[in-house]
């Protein structure tokens, strides 16, 4: 597998966006997770009044159980503070059932905030990569077999713009109907040269049958 180019520019153009994603994708992780922890701070106010209402409602309990043991109207002393504390536990449920909102809001938001930057730019640069590597492979491989040259001399003769084909003359179309390895050779560079390969020199010639 062809990572990167052979030639200094587009190698260095390469290594320079892919840290380029790199950075993007960390900075995004991190105001992903910063964005989580200031929401998740909106939490606090709900752990603070959870904490008071189980400890008011604690002592509440408490002061049922002392009064209960009261001769003939213990029962009738112990029930407001009953009441009381069964409130307090409702006020805590209510907290807590805040805390877990804002906790699926904090998570929610942390991940958006993380997860659009980094598809934005896998979406504009992935593909781009990923075909250049499946190109650059292939051609690579074209490289070490005898009929390379003429494969991609066909594939520049079928993609390449007439403006840089133009640039080789008109001589080199003909020699490569003719068969002259040169401008075969001519042919199948300008082709690497597009994928930022090393042109070598082919062998080029005809089986023998």
């Amino acid at each position: 597998m062809k990572l990167y180019a052979d030639r200094p520019l587009r190698l260095a153009n390469q290594v320079l966006g892919d840290l380029l994603v790199l950075v993007v994708v960390w900075f995004a992780v991190r105001l992903g997770r910063g964005t989580y922890g200031r929401v998740a701070e909106l939490a606090g106010p709900g752990r603070q009044a959870e904490d008071s209402a189980r400890t008011i409602g604690g002592k509440l309990r408490g002061a049922a159980a002392s009064v209960a043991d009261t001769p003939l109207v213990g029962g009738t002393l112990a029930q407001p503070f009953r009441d009381l504390a069964a409130t307090s536990r409702s006020l805590a449920d209510t907290a807590q059932s805040y805390q877990d909102t804002v906790e699926r809001v904090a998570t929610l938001a942390g991940v958006l905030v993380a997860a659009v930057p980094i598809l934005l730019i896998l979406i504009i640069w992935l593909p781009r990569r990923v075909a250049w590597v499946v190109e650059a492979s292939a051609a690579s491989r074209l490289m070490s077999s005898h009929a390379s040259a003429d494969l991609l001399a066909v594939r520049a003769l079928a993609r390449q713009p007439l403006r840089r084909l133009s640039q080789l003359g008109p001589d080199v179309v003909a020699g490569w109907k003719a068969g002259d390895p040169a401008a075969t050779e001519e042919l199948a560079r300008l082709e690497l040269d597009e994928l930022g390969l090393r042109s070598r020199t082919y062998e080029v010639g005809s089986t023998a049958g």
